[in-house]
């Protein structure tokens, strides 16, 4: 072998003892990926859905579940999408918090199997706050409030937002077990808009999951729409 195609089989050794760790690291980590795509969400405590991505040539997924105390059984309610199972829908009965939930997705191969484990109190994805009203009160403050289930009441926190049509983004304010927010400066000549959402407090459970945007109220003076203050604006579920 002439002295180029010694260099040449030595680069491409070494070529390879830096990439093929990576290029195997990567490929592991996209089929951990693949593998990694069975969610649940306890929606309000009242029911559950577990579902899966499935990509078009795939073979149908069956899914088992067990808890801690209980014997392995098939999913009764599969969620369909084209013919296909995409997930599994529980009742509330069938649902326990604070004992470890375990699913076993089935393929037809390997790399269609997945187990997982869950508890199910960190998995709950709230209702938005209902009633959701404004007023101005007689210290020019505006008072914002809202309903929500007295189940659980100390185990909600809330988020506001709110912003003017004078701001560029949104003014953001976390409170804990409370239906009420007040702003105390009020600019009469500007149009304010507020949200409320909630979720599970850290000190019931570990969750990430807050519930979507209650409907929008308003007050103030609409640049577009009016020249009055609007004093009291009543919105329920999205």
């Amino acid at each position: 072998m002439t002295m180029a195609g010694n260099c040449f089989l030595r680069v491409s050794t070494w070529l390879k003892q830096i990439y093929l760790p990576w290029l195997i690291l990567l490929y592991n980590r996209e089929v951990h990926a693949q593998l990694n795509d069975v969610s649940c969400i306890v929606h309000n405590e009242e029911f559950m859905e577990c579902r899966w991505n499935h990509t078009d040539g795939e073979a149908n997924y069956t899914l088992f579940y067990w808890y801690t105390s209980t014997s392995p059984e098939e999913c009764r309610n599969y969620i369909q999408e084209n013919g296909y199972n995409v997930g599994c829908y529980f009742s509330k009965d069938k649902i326990i918090e604070f004992e470890n939930f375990y699913l076993y997705r089935n393929g037809s191969s390997d790399s269609g199997s997945l187990t997982k484990t869950f508890q199910l109190q960190n998995q709950v994805k709230l209702y938005p706050p209902t009633n959701v009203t404004l007023n101005m009160t007689e210290n020019n403050e505006l008072l914002l409030s809202w309903e929500t289930p007295a189940k659980l009441l100390e185990c909600r926190m809330y988020e506001i937002r709110h912003r003017s049509n004078k701001d560029k983004v949104w003014q953001v304010q976390v409170i804990t077990a409370q239906t009420k927010y007040v702003l105390s400066s009020v600019d009469p000549t500007k149009f304010y808009t507020f949200q409320v959402r909630s979720k599970i407090n850290q000190y019931c459970a570990s969750t990430e999951l807050w519930s979507e945007w209650s409907s929008a109220v308003h007050w103030g003076k609409d640049p577009i729409q009016s020249e009055y203050t609007i004093p009291l604006i009543i919105n329920g579920n999205s």
